[in-house]
Order: C-alpha cells, then structure tokens, then sequence
C-alpha cells in the first residue's frame, strides 16, 4: 500500500474513534453474547447473499468464515477497493487529459473504506496531511441496505417461464403487471415497509426481517444491487477526476466527527460526477461483471429511487412533512435521473443499432421507479401511524432543509 493510503487509513480510523464518541457508542461495539450474534447473523448472510447450493458448498463457506475473520470495515474496503479497480480500469481505457495527454490515475487512486455518515451515500474528501490521499466514505449501512431494497425490488416483478432457456425464467417489466402483482400479494409491501421503517427508526436495516428468494429473483436483486454501488462509486471517482476536490468549497460539520470536511458541489458539478460516474459503472459492470446494459441502469435509478424514499422516511418520522428536509446535501433525485436517462444514448456512443437496448434500459427504469411509488404510497400512512404513536428517526441521521423543493409524485 502507498504512502497516501497508509495516511487515509490512519485517518479513517481517527474518523471512526471520533464517530463513536460523537454517537455515543463505546470504542468497540462487542458485548456479551455477541459471538451467538454474529453466528446468526453471518448465516443470515449467506443465505440471503448466495443460492442454496452454494451456501452448502463445504469450501465456499470456508472462504467466507476466512472473509469473516477479518474486520466487518476492512472486509467493506477491499469490497470497494475491488470495485474500484474495475472502474479505473474504465477510465485509463477512456479518458485522457483536455491536452489529449495521459492521465496520472495512480495519483488520484482513493483510499475507499466505510464510516457511519448518517447520510445514504458517499462522500469524497482529501485526507489532511502530507500526501493529501484522496478518501471516499461509504455510509456504513449502505452495503446491506443496497442489497435489502433490491431484492424487495426484484420481488414485485412478475415471472414466467423463459421461452428459450428451459428451467429459467423471464421477468415481465410492464407496470400494469407489476401494479397487479403488488395489489394481489400484500407481503411485497411487507417487505419494503420493513426495511424502509428499520432504516429510518434505528440507522440500521440490520433487524429487517429476512426473505428467501429463488435463484432467479436472486440473481436480478444482485445486479440491481451490484449496478447501484458501482455507480455509486463511480460517481465518488468523478468527482475526483473532474478535479471538483480541488476546486470545491469545504464544509465542517457534515460528518459526526467533527475534524471531518467534505466538499460543498454545485448542481453542474454534480451532474458532471453523475454522468461520468454513470457511464463508468455501466462499462465496468458490462465488462467485468458480465451484467447486462438494460439491467445496469435500472440499478442506477435505483440507487436515486432509494435516496429519495429514504429522505421522505425520515423527514416524515422527524417532522410529519416528508417533503421538509433530506440526508445531505443533494440535486432533487428526480433531476438527476432524468437528466442521465436523456444522457444514456451518449453512454452507447449515440450509436443508432443501440436504439432498441436503450429503450428498453429506460422502460425498465420506469418500471422500477414504478415499483418504488406504488410501495412507497403504501407505506406512508403505516409511518404515519407509527409517528402518532410516538416512533421517531434515529438520532443519527444528518438532515438538512429540502432542496429544489418536493418531489412530484
């Protein structure tokens, strides 16, 4: 590791000791009885993250009690660090400087790695020091409750069996039908309800109850998942590469510990690290993720879709106006997602045979945005109730006054 990113590394744990003071947590969050805790919640996950023949498999569940061992934090960096190396890859195939000369992409590597933000989504800085490390925070929350809200996603589309492919199935992403299927079977709305209120009423969806879902529906949830984090860091990293943390104002405060700065962005400046950040992830998920180009951008407004419902959630919990106020900083959702789905056709190089895959990437979009109103509209009034009876937001969420105003749905 790099002299830069050993400084990171110092300094995100100095974050992480200031973060548990600031929250009032002690230096280690271990108690009696946690071992029994951590057995049921590490079998929890791999039922959740691998099909059943996998999960059974003797050396695969060797692999992950080896990956467990090591720090839940450090676990999530190389997770991202892994990430990232696809989408740098990406980029040193892609960009080039105005000039047309190289691009120093080792200077600009980010030390990537977790903290608990109070915030649903990174966040980019420069490390203080000598070497200046460029550092992206992911919330701590956000690897879980990616995979949480995409299976419940993934669990209102309806199926049927694959023309083509025996013993596979075909997803149906029209939204009369997915309408349908959500009014017949109410557990969906269980299912989103449950992650969404857990989230908001105690920072963690850890305590959401867990769903099986069949390999196919599976398979779907985690490449909505794999498609909102890679874009989630691909816009981190343009940030970085557009040169926004050299040019950006500071802000104190917008992390609980308080040493912390982050960058305060323009809406241009935002767009700009959506666009790259979105086209980044799309190629790096299609080349090395083998995921398909339709599919990647419904993960993408999901990631949006999912900020916004969190923002209602806990503006609704804390104020009863879920149009008050949002988790940071932020362009309205909506704007940034339409503005990347008129932009998509640029992502495919405006080529006129992409047409029909581009099409059909929106449409599923649509869908999904579909699937998260119609649950959302069914999960307000439950918050509602849950407000009267005196349920509040968890005190870690970091709010501020709504941008841009509310959002027309």
């Amino acid at each position: 590791m790099s002299a830069a990113h050993d400084e990171a590394r110092r300094f995100v744990e100095q974050l992480r000791m200031q973060n548990r003071a600031a929250l009032g947590l002690p230096p280690t969050t271990a108690h009696p009885g946690q071992d029994a805790v951590n057995d049921e919640l590490f079998n929890r996950f791999l039922r959740e993250s691998l099909i059943p023949e996998d999960a059974r498999n003797p050396e695969i569940r060797r692999l992950w009690e080896q990956a467990r061992a090591r720090d839940r934090e450090e676990a999530g960096t190389e997770m991202f660090g892994q990430m990232h190396e696809n989408i740098e890859r990406i980029a040193v195939r892609s960009i080039t400087r105005a000039d047309g000369g190289p691009i120093d992409f080792t200077s600009l590597r980010p030390f990537v790695a977790e903290l608990q933000t109070g915030q649903l989504n990174a966040v980019s800085m420069r490390v203080p020091g000598r070497h200046g490390a460029y550092l992206v925070l992911f919330e701590t929350e956000m690897k879980l409750f990616a995979s949480k809200i995409s299976k419940a996603i993934a669990w209102a589309i309806p199926c049927y069996p694959h023309p083509a492919q025996e013993h596979m199935i075909a997803f149906e992403w029209g939204t009369g039908p997915i309408a349908e299927r959500i009014k017949a079977d109410p557990e969906i709305t269980v299912r989103f309800a449950d992650i969404v209120i857990s989230y908001a009423a105690t920072g963690s969806v850890a305590e959401a109850a867990h769903h099986l879902m069949p390999p196919g529906y599976l398979t779907l949830a985690s490449n909505l998942r794999d498609s909102l984090e890679y874009f989630v860091l691909g816009h981190e990293y343009g940030h970085i590469l557009c040169g926004h943390l050299d040019t950006a104002a500071t802000r104190k405060g917008v992390l609980p510990a308080e040493e912390a700065e982050v960058l305060a962005y323009s809406w241009h400046m935002e767009m700009q690290a959506d666009w790259l950040g979105m086209a980044l992830a799309i190629h790096a998920l299609m080349n090395y993720e083998n995921q398909d180009f339709d599919l990647t951008f419904a993960g993408i407004s999901l990631f949006f879709d999912a900020m916004d419902i969190m923002d209602r959630a806990v503006a609704l919990l804390e104020t009863g106006d879920e149009d008050a106020r949002q988790l940071g900083s932020h362009p309205p959702s909506d704007v940034r997602r339409k503005y990347l789905a008129d932009s998509l056709p640029q992502v495919v190089g405006n080529d006129p045979s992409d047409a029909e895959t581009v099409t059909r990437a929106l449409h599923m979009a649509e869908s999904q945005s579909e699937i998260v109103r119609l649950l959302w509209e069914r999960t307000r009034p439950i918050l509602l109730d849950l407000r009267r009876q005196g349920l509040s937001a968890a005190h870690t969420w970091r709010t501020v006054p709504k941008e841009g105003g509310a959002r027309s749905w």
